[in-house]
């Protein structure tokens, strides 16, 4: 009967860390998922916004823009606020704080170069416009490279943790 009881503790011990692991792979693929639904948010956000502005421009009515923004905005707020209370998880450092340079980043977009083209009528210069939209594409160089930077972390993370790795 005693020498069954050191097999149950060993067995008892296997299973406590596989089920250990099981809940830390759990943990990091909801991580790696959640960051991937907050970026992929801000893409439909920024392709509404952009469809608004091919309206707007050839209107001249700039009033449809503000309130994708405010919305945007408020998103982009909130989910700064999410990503700095997550949890590190299987050495999510790095990620985690690309994420939230990114959001950072967006933010001053949405604030600034996006919310510049509410400012016109229909009288503004074709100058006008013109230099908002190479300012606002000027801004989305840093938004590329941010992004290039969290796929590749996004990959590494992957690696690390034996994770599946994202579908584009």
């Amino acid at each position: 009967m005693f020498h069954r009881f050191p097999v149950l503790i060993g067995l008892s011990l296997v299973l406590l860390v596989c089920s250990c692991d099981f809940n830390k792979k759990e943990k990091c693929i909801a991580l790696d998922n959640t960051i991937a639904a907050i970026n992929d948010s801000l893409l439909r956000y920024g392709a509404e916004w952009g469809d608004e502005l091919k309206i707007a421009v050839n209107t001249l009515n700039f009033s449809g823009l503000s309130p994708i923004r405010q919305e945007m905005q408020g998103y982009i707020g909130r989910k700064i606020e999410y990503v700095r209370g997550m949890d590190n998880v299987g050495g999510s450092e790095k990620l985690l704080n690309a994420e939230l340079e990114f959001l950072e980043v967006e933010k001053g977009i949405v604030a600034n170069k996006l919310a510049a083209f509410e400012r016109f009528n229909d009288s503004v210069a074709m100058d006008a416009l013109s230099t908002a939209y190479a300012d606002m594409q000027y801004s989305a160089l840093k938004e590329r490279d941010l992004l290039k930077k969290i796929h590749t972390l996004r990959e590494q993370y992957a690696d690390k943790n034996g994770i599946p790795k994202f579908i584009e």
